[in-house]
Formats: C-alpha cells, structure tokens, sequence
C-alpha cells in the first residue's frame, strides 16, 4: 500500500486529542505532531486479527483510531504475556531490537480485540522530522523518554512483585484509568474483556481469576454489567484507584508529573482491600 494522506476517521471522537496529549507528554512540539499525523495510512482490523507480528520489520508504527489492541510479548515457550490493553489515542507498535544481521524488528505483537481501526505512521518520516527539531528540544525529548521508560519498568517491576490479588487490583484502576467511563455506581470499563484477559495480564490461571473476581464482587468492588466490569464507587473510597484519569502506566505516555506520582504511591502501596481479603500468592 503507497503511503497517502487520508483524514483520520472520526475525528470528532477522543482518539486525536488523547494522542496530541499523549506526544505533548514527550515534549515533542505541536507542529511535529500535525506533521506526524498528515501523512498516515488508515487501516481497519477484524477482531482478532493480527495488527503486528513480533519479528516484523519494525517500519511503522500505530496510533490506535478506535476499538482495543491487546499487545502482547511472546515467550520462548510459544506463550505470550499481555503487556497491555490500548485504546483510542494511543501508541503501539513503535518497540523493538536489533538482530542478528543489525536491522530494527518488532519486539511485541499486536493483535484486534474488537474491530479497530489504527492509523499507521512510518519511522523513517517521523525520523525526518525529528532531524528538523533544535538541539534543546531534542533534549527535552531524551529526558521525557528516560522518565517514561523508568516508569515501565517501575511498573513491571512492582506487577511482578505483588500476590495476585494486588496485581489485579492494579490492572484493573489502569483499565479504569485509561479506558473507563463515570457510571452512577463507579466506573464502567469501556472494552468487553473476559476472564482470560485478565488472567493473561497478571500472569495466573484462569480459575484464579474466577475466584478473585468473584471475591471482589462479595467485597462489593466489583460488579459484571451485561458485558462489561464495573469499578464500584467502593473500589475507590477504599483507596484503590485515584479519581479517574489517565496515568503514566506501560506502552503509553500519561499526562502530568502531579498524577504519575500519585500513581507511583498507588502502585507501590498495598492496598487496604488486600488486607482483608485472601491473599494470592504469586
């Protein structure tokens, strides 16, 4: 497909403004950013589709336009962990390594939750531009990364560190955090996810996930809707997640210093919930 300028679809809806947010956290100038998005490929995925493949030539990468991507890291026994669920706005696709013969190649795959469209960009315009920005920005830019790649493996780290239960409760305020809407009895996540999602995310087995979503709805935590989960207002007058917002959290830049430090505290301190419940062991 030749690279062509094509309008983002739905442009009305949260997807271009959460991604100028999210590169502005990058301290990349508001001009690069227009440039960056003139110039783009729009394409749409069926559930379930492959969006990228771990090893590909990393050439592009994606802002997702609408639906969810789930972005995955495989591992060497033909498993795979998901790294992350991302939504309107957001950026997948841009990490990857160097192999054998010193070429760029993809380190994660992507693959359609729902029917999705992504907007794809490539690395050697985005490069291009970049070579057009002064020294001081550039700067900026390597300092703000340092911090958003500090903070992911602050993150994984922590994630990994934490009984089960913790960790769902972690994942679950980002889902809120990032992809949830204001709902009378708390916050309803926007993506229909199923208990195997979620037992990918923290690393457990499905079961397990059946037992600690069915004590949170008993701590009155958590409620099912028809097709989504509610985070009851319960979920955060406890302690367990901050007033809805976006944060910095992995494979995506979040909006200010005030809030990635309020996440930070969130993620390291354990959680008044896992005190008086069972707690999973890793």
């Amino acid at each position: 497909m030749t690279l062509q300028d094509k309008k983002i679809p739905q442009m009305n809806n949260s997807a271009l403004p959460r991604f100028r947010e999210n590169l502005t956290q990058w301290r990349i100038p508001q001009q690069l950013i227009d440039e960056i998005m003139e110039r783009h490929i729009a394409v749409s995925y069926a559930k379930g589709a492959m969006v990228f493949s771990e090893g590909s030539t990393a050439d592009l990468f994606a802002c997702v336009l609408s639906g969810y991507v789930k972005v995955y890291c495989p591992v060497g026994d033909g498993s795979r962990t998901l790294m992350r669920l991302a939504g309107p706005g957001e950026l997948i696709g841009y990490a990857d390594y160097i192999d054998s013969r010193g070429q760029r190649e993809r380190l994660f795959e992507a693959q359609a939750l729902s029917k999705c469209n992504v907007a794809l960009v490539t690395r050697d315009h985005v490069g291009r531009l970049l070579r057009k920005l002064d020294t001081e920005t550039l700067v900026e830019m390597m300092e703000s990364l340092n911090t958003f790649w500090s903070l992911n493996i602050r993150w994984f780290a922590t994630l990994i560190g934490v009984p089960f239960w913790e960790r769902l409760e972690i994942v679950l305020s980002d889902l809120g955090s990032r992809l949830g809407a204001a709902d009378n009895r708390g916050v309803m996540l926007i993506p229909e996810i199923c208990h195997e999602d979620l037992a990918e995310m923290i690393g457990c087995s499905r079961p397990m996930i059946s037992r600690l979503i069915g004590e949170m709805v008993e701590a009155g935590l958590v409620a099912r809707g028809r097709k989504q989960y509610i985070l009851l207002n319960k979920w955060e007058s406890r302690g367990l997640a901050e007033p809805i917002g976006r944060r910095i959290t992995a494979d995506g830049p979040r909006p200010s210093a005030d809030t990635s430090r309020g996440n930070l505290r969130a993620v390291a301190a354990p959680s008044r919930t896992s005190r008086l419940n069972p707690r999973q062991s890793a």
